[in-house]
């Protein structure tokens, strides 16, 4: 094992990795990427580039390297030296900046390593650091366990449609229950939010597939399944654009993408369940 952190001067959450390492034994070389280790960097980043996430901020660091094995930012570097491969599905780029940690998805991990996962958090929390954790209701065994040991400071669920679509836009089985639950423990968090993908969904398999996007009347579906599963019509809700530009699905990129206008009807309809919906800016 040899490894490699990229780091930049100030950064705080280049030192508690470092601080993580040592306390851990591990060996490994620090580069400063903004300063005597530039050239290292600029060459490490052109041989991988399709690998390391670049925000509208630039390059988050720290960068974790080791032989084949990169990982960036704080939370995916921690996870990676604690649970190694097997906790790669919980965590994605991060956006937020400051003392908040975000890119951390509990549905999309598996639920067996769920106890590295808090081992993960509750060592990011105790460096001081606020933490979002998003989900789409899956694992919801697992988010009721990181709400009751207090290791989510903010929870965002994005319910991604009707319970009938479930199994379609997430390409996978869902309980419908457990989605019910992970919305029941969300809105009793003291700041949380949820939030619905106008999204296409493939209706129908085949070349070529059937394909549409979700219709109003399901979105005000999804609006009446938060109220029945909070309890009440006075949640935060908001609706998103869906960007066919960004589709991994090739098929999915041919689709003309919805104006600011065509939303204005999906939000009247779900506000006949969930009053305060709102359209989501971009």
């Amino acid at each position: 094992m040899s490894i490699t952190i990229y780091s930049a001067p100030g950064c705080v959450r280049c030192r508690v990795v470092k601080q993580f390492l040592n306390e851990r034994g591990l060996r490994f070389q620090d580069r400063d990427a903004l300063g005597d280790g530039k050239a290292a960097f600029r060459s490490f980043y052109q041989n991988n580039r399709q690998k390391i996430f670049r925000g509208p901020e630039g390059v988050e660091f720290p960068i974790y390297y080791d032989d084949d094995v990169i990982r960036q930012g704080l939370p995916a570097v921690v996870a990676h030296l604690i649970g190694g491969p097997a906790l790669n599905g919980f965590f994605k780029p991060g956006r937020l900046h400051g003392q908040w940690l975000d890119g951390i998805h509990i549905s999309d991990g598996a639920s067996a390593r769920g106890g590295d996962l808090l081992e993960v958090l509750t060592y990011l929390k105790k460096q001081s650091f606020k933490i979002r954790i998003d989900t789409n209701g899956v694992n919801a065994d697992l988010l009721a366990s990181v709400l009751e040991h207090g290791l989510a400071d903010r929870v965002i669920m994005e319910v991604k449609g009707p319970l009938n679509l479930y199994d379609l836009l997430l390409q996978q089985p869902v309980d419908p229950a457990e989605i019910e639950k992970s919305i029941a423990l969300v809105s009793k968090c003291s700041d949380y939010g949820f939030v619905t993908t106008i999204a296409p969904v493939v209706r129908q398999k085949g070349d070529p597939g059937q394909i549409s996007y979700i219709t109003p009347a399901e979105v005000a579906e999804a609006a009446n399944l938060i109220k029945k599963a909070a309890g009440d019509n006075r949640q935060p809700y908001r609706l998103m654009f869906f960007d066919p530009e960004s589709a991994a699905d090739e098929k999915l990129r041919t689709l003309e993408a919805l104006t600011q206008n065509a939303l204005f009807k999906y939000r009247s309809e779900a506000r006949k369940h969930q009053f305060k919906t709102e359209i989501l800016a971009d």
